[in-house]
């Protein structure tokens, strides 16, 4: 059951809701936040019953772990608990997720045979892992709030954001949670999450899905041996980045609606992240609860520790931005890549965007000439677009093939020796790429047309808050007609209900 399917939207939604108000009503808080967990265990036991107790599992691990270092007085000693903690969390990721990579790199290197293990892997374990990573880092600095294990539950596995995020911080959820007053139902604000969440369903369903089609005929047919020409090598390429900015820009949106719709605010994860002059900007804007994680936990920790070493030293100013810039930039999104899943592709997509902000920042550490914003714009979108085609590639090859075709040096780099070349509709598809592009550049994003009904825990970033928005949300009965009209055309769009592709990372 996934947010895009008409027993989440018809039954599973409607019914959590209403139990929701009426727990609410008898119990108060304290008893809407336990229903709230046990639904949304439900929710997650729906992908495997086997599955949710892993996440139950992890939970409760996490929660007693936690609550035992900040009992301790001794930092030293709550240090390495939070460190063996830590490692315990990222040997199961490992085992869930990597152990048939380390697999396939043992017998690369060893020559061995050794067969993959056949492991049904969690959806979203490495958003509740490292959510939990992040509580345990801040548990062992003194920052962590004191909770009970029903409140840390639902921090840890709150229905709308375990299986795929954004990436939370306990005080997020945890002030909001001590500070409700408010009834859990409120009219305004049921309009307001349908809205978001209508706005989330129709990037997914009418753009996202109507895009993957021109896609995955170019990727599936490379990786099945098919020969791919310049022009499909773009088009495919192009829907793919679309395809995966609507389809998780579409699942955020719903996230957010969905809690919002059960009075919580969740932090942001775009921000119309194409329209970035630089790839430093793109992040800031592009799966921004991951950005922010991986820079407050990693990034932050190799930099200060390598400025100290490079001040220490008395490095030169070359020497001194390649060990406290590059260096920590690259490593970050190395393992920012790997995060995202097992395979050398993710790897290489580390290594694109780690060596693209490493030049992106020596280039402001050196003073060079502003690069002009439409020249920025196009450098970006080239970096993003060429590590997406690493990216949902099946394999290097894959990737290789597509890339060496997109720029006309197929018969350079190779030799097509397959019979049968990928083709493609080329003008609906060429088509769905500027409607797409159009969208992107010029519509205005889904915080900008709820600004007024601020959804998020974040403050409100200064692009949003100076735009001038000619789609407003306002609570008119126009606007609840056009909404509840996306809603229907999109949940009766569902064909074969396809998950969201930030599930499989």
């Amino acid at each position: 059951m996934i947010f895009n399917s008409l027993s989440f939207i018809l039954l599973f939604l409607p019914l959590c809701y209403a139990g929701f108000i009426l727990t609410h009503r008898g119990l108060g808080w304290p008893g809407a936040y336990a229903f709230l967990v046990v639904t949304s265990i439900i929710f997650y036991a729906q992908f495997n019953v086997l599955l949710a107790l892993v996440l139950v599992g992890s939970i409760t691990f996490n929660f007693l772990v936690g609550q035992t270092i900040q009992k301790l007085s001794d930092r030293s000693t709550a240090r390495l608990l939070m460190l063996g903690a830590i490692t315990v969390n990222l040997v199961a990721l490992g085992y869930f997720k990597y152990v048939n990579f380390f697999i396939d790199i043992t017998n690369s290197v060893s020559g061995g045979g050794f067969s993959h293990l056949d492991i049904l892997v969690p959806v979203g374990v490495s958003f509740f892992t490292f959510t939990q990573i992040g509580y345990l880092i801040e548990a062992s600095a003194g920052r962590a709030r004191k909770v009970n294990f029903v409140k840390y539950a639902l921090f840890a596995g709150f229905f709308p954001c375990v299986t795929a995020g954004p990436l939370l911080l306990q005080r997020e959820m945890f002030d909001q949670m001590d500070k409700r007053t408010d009834s859990a139902f409120n009219p305004a604000r049921v309009s307001i999450a349908l809205t978001m969440f209508g706005i989330g369903l129709a990037k997914k369903v009418l753009i996202a899905d109507s895009i993957a089609p021109f896609s995955n005929t170019v990727f599936d047919g490379v990786a099945a041996g098919q020969a791919v020409a310049m022009t499909e090598a773009w088009i495919g390429s192009l829907c793919y980045t679309l395809q995966l900015y609507f389809d998780f820009s579409g699942y955020s949106d719903m996230a957010i609606g969905i809690a919002f719709l059960f009075g919580f605010k969740l932090p942001l994860n775009f921000n119309s992240p194409f329209k970035a002059t630089s790839i430093s900007e793109f992040w800031s804007r592009w799966h921004m609860t991951m950005t922010r994680f991986f820079t407050t936990f990693i990034y932050t920790h190799f930099a200060m520790t390598n400025a100290r070493r490079a001040q220490e030293h008395d490095y030169g100013r070359v020497r001194k931005w390649l060990a406290a810039g590059a260096a920590p930039v690259f490593y970050t999104f190395v393992i920012a890549g790997i995060w995202h899943g097992a395979g050398w592709t993710f790897v290489v997509y580390g290594l694109i965007h780690g060596t693209a902000l490493a030049i992106n920042h020596g280039w402001r550490e050196f003073g060079f000439p502003k690069v002009p914003s439409a020249l920025g714009w196009f450098l970006t979108m080239l970096v993003v677009v060429m590590g997406l085609v690493v990216f949902r590639a099946q394999d290097l090859g894959t990737a290789g093939t597509i890339l060496a075709a997109m720029w006309g040096l197929t018969k350079i780099f190779m030799e097509m020796q397959a019979s049968v070349w990928i083709s493609i509709d080329v003008y609906p598809a060429v088509l769905a790429i500027l409607v797409g592009t159009v969208i992107v550049l010029t519509m205005p994003n889904s915080q900008e047309i709820l600004r007024g009904q601020w959804m998020s825990c974040d403050k409100m970033p200064e692009n949003i808050r100076t735009s001038k928005s000619w789609l407003s949300w306002s609570p008119t009965a126009a606007w609840a007609a056009g909404v509840g009209l996306l809603i229907v055309i999109a949940a009766t769009s569902l064909n074969d209900t396809s998950g969201f592709l930030y599930y499989d990372f």
